[in-house]
């Protein structure tokens, strides 16, 4: 077994153990939490009196195993670390979340979804076993042979069961890049029928469909965003500098063609966290070209997101301005296909911003 291997399982194992030293010196009735550096979660919480549990060493990649197309993960690693390493090999995660730091235990945990969930599920979908550590202060193991209960119930219990501190996925081949097709239609009964095409065939105008999301910007302006593996050579384009993906999506006529790296793809959205980061003025050329590549990211955007929760500021500005505070909210629906269009029909009649509207096509159709 090579070195480096041994070292992630050493690592991993001291990190289970202050893991569990901690969890075990927490008084009965405090809150028990993770002390995360991260968070992709922004309501307003609390601030804690009790240290959370040490996450440290339990962040990484454990192990790929590429004849099997699995990985041995741990439970707070990233799915910006995970993509790191698995796609050294040309592998990735069946399900990759838009948003580097998402971990790979909160996406099952918590749910997740991408471009490739039409035709891979969510992200528990492809984990195949997982070690938990329980509110009893044990560690489990589940699958679908040992605790099989456990391993059913612990997608969608937000913590509520334990923390996976260890999660085997399963991986699939990737291609070096992915080549584009931004689909436009005029309304939203054609973009949901073209939705269930895919679905029910797995390809667009006979070619096949490895990727599939929407966005929509107006009752007579939605997109479907069609993927396809390729290891052609060619050139690509980058979204991470002055070029910003979702304004690459919108056109007047005709099916404009693109290119990203498999990289590239797989964090397309994170540069401008969608199109957030219009809020801080990120898009902005003159701003942009000032604005330091490490901070063009949604983890940056979510912590200024974060202070400005803290202290109000967003009020503050309402309140110049003679108008009343403004509720925030970043929410994920869920909608069966069938009452896609009629949801995207009723959505802006309430005030809801349509630019602030992606369509999770792989999800409508589950």
């Amino acid at each position: 077994m090579p070195a480096v291997v041994l070292d992630a399982r050493s690592a991993h194992a001291a990190g289970v153990q202050r893991l569990l030293q901690r969890y075990r010196a927490v008084p009965a009735a405090a809150p028990i939490r993770l002390a995360k550096s991260t968070s992709n979660l922004f309501r307003t919480r609390t601030k804690a009196r009790v240290a959370g549990l040490d996450p440290s060493g339990l962040t990484g990649v454990i192990a790929v195993d590429t004849e099997a197309r699995t990985a041995d993960v741990a439970g707070m690693c990233t799915y910006e670390n995970l993509v790191a390493e698995t796609l050294r090999y040309g592998l990735a995660p069946l399900v990759v979340p838009q948003l580097k730091t998402i971990t790979l235990g909160g996406a099952v945990t918590g749910l997740g979804i991408e471009s490739t969930s039409f035709r891979n599920g969510l992200p528990h979908e492809s984990v195949l076993e997982l070690d938990i550590l329980t509110g009893a202060g044990e560690l489990l193991t589940a699958s679908r042979r040992e605790n099989p209960e456990l391993y059913h119930a612990f997608p969608n219990s937000y913590g509520t069961l334990g923390y996976a501190v260890r999660l085997r996925i399963e991986l699939e081949p990737v291609a070096p890049f992915v080549a584009l097709t931004h689909v436009r239609f005029h309304a939203l009964v054609d973009l949901v029928a073209a939705i269930n095409g895919i679905l029910l065939t797995g390809s667009l105008d006979g070619v096949a469909v490895d990727y599939l999301d929407g966005v929509v910007f107006s009752a007579d302006e939605s997109y479907l965003c069609v993927g396809r593996q390729t290891s052609e050579p060619g050139p690509v384009s980058d979204y991470t500098g002055q070029q910003i993906y979702y304004r690459s999506i919108r056109h007047e006529r005709g099916v404009p063609i693109d290119r990203l790296t498999i990289h590239d793809y797989l964090w397309r959205w994170d540069t401008d966290w969608f199109w957030c980061s219009e809020a801080f003025g990120a898009q902005h050329p003159l701003i942009r070209r000032c604005w330091p590549g490490r901070y063009r990211r949604s983890s940056f955007y979510g912590t200024l997101m974060r202070l400005e929760r803290r202290f109000q500021i967003g009020d503050l500005l309402e309140k110049l301005h003679g108008r009343p505070p403004r509720e925030r909210v970043v929410q994920d629906v869920e909608v069966p296909l069938e009452r896609c269009a009629e949801f995207l029909d009723w959505y802006p009649r309430y005030g809801a911003d349509y630019t602030d509207l992606a369509v999770p096509a792989a999800l409508a159709g589950r």
